[in-house]
């Protein structure tokens, strides 16, 4: 992901500067006023896609729908909806507005929880307004400030490391050793942790009292986690622990008040669902992006499973909120030593591959098959070759100390889980 522009830089500081004033009012307006302005922006997101993204002008072609037959709900739930492969296999050319040029937007790149890479584009506008809801996502657990540090533990860093100076951001990959991990944020003394679940509970029997004294909140991503294990660091911090739900492709999607409520990004996103099963509440998740002009993301399948309702939070706000979420839950590994190799820390590693060797490896599945063995399952592509393969061994002897046989196996279908879900991390021992 390229760094922000002076320019788009310049822009964001004012943004900050006046609050954002539309996502600073719109969590209290009424759901009437919400929906009338989201049917607004989606019929011109609808439109600017069948006129400039040649994959929607083709998508919606074959379902026989023409512009100006949106003028419903009805008529934007008859959409043909998009998937991940969809994406997948019309990028860039089919999937950016015409003329679009790939140096001049911010790309995004991500493998996600599913093991196959995704390229997702924004222009500078929509990405200061996914920042600016970032903003308000932190600020829903304390007054975050413009003085206050950050320190989150990520894949890669941020396309800024603070704004002229402000709202100072300290980026941690999540491949360093967790040791090392702890000592940084010994040394910054952060007010806002963000991490996947899986780091912070590695993360906390190995921090002092001083290193977390400035702690005002710690937001969590990425990863399953429950309300149980959030509470816990919660009270042994004395602050709170806040779930985020979000993607590359819909960015923010909903997260956790103080009051421990999901509350959807109503002005981020349009949520729906799809018809769940019988006998069940839940249905598949989709997702439209209404700030995304340069690659949208109209009626998204986002598959994990979900309910929105409307209710009531005594937080004040006033979109819908989802409840009984279920997502992918990657497996960690343990190793002969008693060592445990986080889900996090395990799926940046093999999402690293991916993007190194995006020719090479089309798909993959790593699978703990015993105390002592490891293999990584590869779908291998045009690009794969015996240095590669070599490469990839030497990398993954030294993330597990030599303390396992690991092996690659060429597969044609990548394993599932024993329910029948596609996993990247899998652990096949007790």
């Amino acid at each position: 992901m390229r760094t922000l522009t002076l320019n788009e830089r310049v822009t964001l500081l004012k943004s900050f500067v006046n609050g954002g004033r539309f996502l600073k009012q719109s969590p209290y307006w009424a759901p009437e006023r919400m929906r009338d302005w989201q049917f607004a922006r989606i019929q011109k997101l609808v439109t600017h896609a069948m006129k400039e993204i040649p994959f929607y002008r083709a998508h919606y072609g074959a379902a026989s729908f023409e512009l100006g037959d949106l003028k419903s709900w009805d008529d934007f739930h008859r959409l043909p909806l998009v998937t991940k492969d969809d994406v997948i296999q019309h990028f860039p050319e089919g999937m950016l507005k015409k003329g679009a040029n790939l140096d001049d937007l911010i790309v995004s790149r991500s493998s996600g929880s599913s093991g196959k890479v995704l390229d997702v584009c924004y222009d500078s506008q929509a990405m200061i307004t996914f920042m600016l809801a970032g903003l308000r996502l932190y600020r829903m657990g304390f007054r975050y400030g413009p003085l206050h540090r950050q320190l989150y533990i990520y894949t890669s860093p941020y396309p800024l490391s603070s704004v002229f100076g402000l709202f100072p951001m300290h980026f941690v990959s999540t491949l360093e050793e967790v040791d090392k991990i702890a000592a940084k944020i010994e040394a910054i003394r952060p007010e806002l942790l963000v991490c996947y679940p899986s780091h912070l509970k590695q993360i906390a029997p190995l921090l002092s009292k001083r290193a977390t004294s400035r702690l005002r909140c710690i937001s969590v991503n990425s990863e399953m986690s429950t309300q149980a294990e959030r509470d816990a660091i919660s009270e042994r911090w004395g602050c709170p622990v806040l779930d985020e739900y979000s993607s590359e492709e819909l960015t923010r999607i909903a997260a956790q008040c103080t009051c421990g409520k999901y509350h959807v990004f109503e002005d981020i996103n349009y949520m729906e669902t799809l018809p769940p099963e019988p006998g069940s509440n839940l249905g598949v998740l989709v997702g439209t992006q209404l700030h995304n002009f340069a690659m949208p993301m109209i009626r998204y399948v986002q598959n994990d499973l979900g309910e929105l309702q409307s209710s009531v939070c005594d937080c004040g706000w006033r979109f819908r909120q989802l409840i009984n979420l279920q997502g992918r839950k990657n497996d960690s590994f343990l190793m002969p030593s008693g060592r445990e190799i986080s889900s996090g820390f395990l799926l940046d590693a093999t999402y690293d591959i991916l993007l190194e060797w995006r020719e090479a490896v089309l798909d993959f599945c790593l699978i703990q098959t015993g105390g002592d063995q490891v293999k990584l399952q590869v779908v291998k592509g045009s690009g794969w070759s015996d240095r590669i393969a070599e490469e990839i061994k030497q990398r993954f002897n030294g993330y597990f100390k030599n303390e396992v046989r690991f092996w690659i196996e060429g597969v044609e279908i990548c394993e599932k889980t024993r329910s029948g879900k596609r996993n990247p991390i899998l652990r096949r021992i007790k």
